[in-house]
């Protein structure tokens, strides 16, 4: 066994004994949650820690109160403007999105870097397939899935791996030019005044992750 496969079977094996543990440790809180909501009732303390004298493990078990403002209005008329206005604060969260995902593509690839100043049909007429695959193609791809782009490369213009994926990537980086064209248009402004304005207004938080089998 090879130490790729081996360590595949570790990680599985751990991910089990995790999920495993973590059913345990819900049991285990529930547990804790009776006991102690049992043991403060009809007390004047909220918590009460439960503790191993043998070593230093403690569970605390916490009653605490949130409040939610549901009906300012009811308040602010029975107290007055004034006094709501000193009792109360008012916060307005501002929030403000792309309306889909195509813009926000555009915006993470014009920040990133990744894009090309191409059409997607330029790219389309690059490809090393006939006339009619490339008329097919049109039509599939889209520039929003790599991996989707890239099968569809190597189906239907027979494309090698490698380089049905250099192209979905080039064709992804063209959608997102012209996503950006389109803007300028639409707003009147330089491309390269919305490229710097872009750069300024928004960030990118890049993560990475794997998934468990």
């Amino acid at each position: 066994m090879d130490e790729i496969t081996e360590k595949v079977r570790e990680l599985s094996a751990v991910k089990a004994q995790i999920a495993k543990l973590t059913e345990r440790k819900k049991e285990l809180e529930a547990y804790f949650l009776e006991r102690g909501s049992e043991d403060v009732i009809d007390t004047k303390y909220k918590s009460r820690t439960y503790a191993d004298v043998g070593s230093q493990a403690a569970v605390t078990y916490t009653e605490a109160q949130s409040l939610e403002i549901t009906a300012p209005n009811y308040l602010s008329e029975a107290l007055g403007e004034n006094v709501f206005k000193d009792i109360f604060k008012e916060e307005i969260k501002r929030e403000i999105k792309p309306q889909s995902k195509e813009i926000e593509r555009m915006l993470i690839g014009i920040f990133t870097g990744d894009y090309i100043k191409s059409t997607p049909q330029d790219v389309i007429s690059q490809l090393p397939c006939d006339d009619k695959a490339k008329t097919a193609l049109a039509k599939k791809l889209k520039g929003a899935k790599f991996e989707t782009d890239r099968d569809n490369l190597m189906k239907i213009g027979g494309l090698s791996e490698e380089d049905a994926g250099d192209y979905a990537y080039m064709y992804a980086e063209a959608v997102i030019w012209q996503t950006l064209c389109r803007i300028a248009e639409m707003s009147g402004e330089d491309k390269e005044c919305i490229i710097k304005s872009i750069n300024l207004g928004v960030s990118v938080d890049s993560s990475t992750k794997i998934a468990v089998t």
